[in-house]
């Protein structure tokens, strides 16, 4: 390998390296940590934190009937809480399964 070689891998390892310390906490919601203030939603997630998946998707279903064009961004944050908590219980749990279809259901309208 020729010096002109070498200083081209270098240069591209060094702009890799640099364009990848850049990727990271950036692509991070910053609302993730937030606390909810929907009504009703410290019961959803409480309800989800004990498995109770029945309890869970109620509650998501009564504050979604409370959400503002206001508070949606709220909503969609906590239901994708729920979902994302469904998807990671789903390969060992049979309700997390139903409780996620019945999520989807109740956000298509059927």
């Amino acid at each position: 390998m020729t010096w002109k070689h070498s200083l081209t891998w270098l240069a591209a390892l060094l702009l890799i390296g640099l364009l990848g310390a850049g990727c990271g906490e950036s692509d991070k919601d910053p609302d993730a940590d937030k606390p909810f203030t929907l009504s009703g939603a410290s019961k959803v997630v409480d309800a989800l934190s004990k498995k109770d998946y029945e309890t869970t998707v109620a509650g998501l279903a009564e504050v979604k009937g409370s959400v503002t064009e206001k508070t949606q961004p709220e909503y969609r944050r906590l239901r994708q809480k729920v979902l994302d908590q469904l998807v990671m219980e789903m390969g060992d749990s049979e309700p997390a399964k139903e409780a996620y279809r019945a999520i989807a259901m109740m956000e298509t309208g059927r």
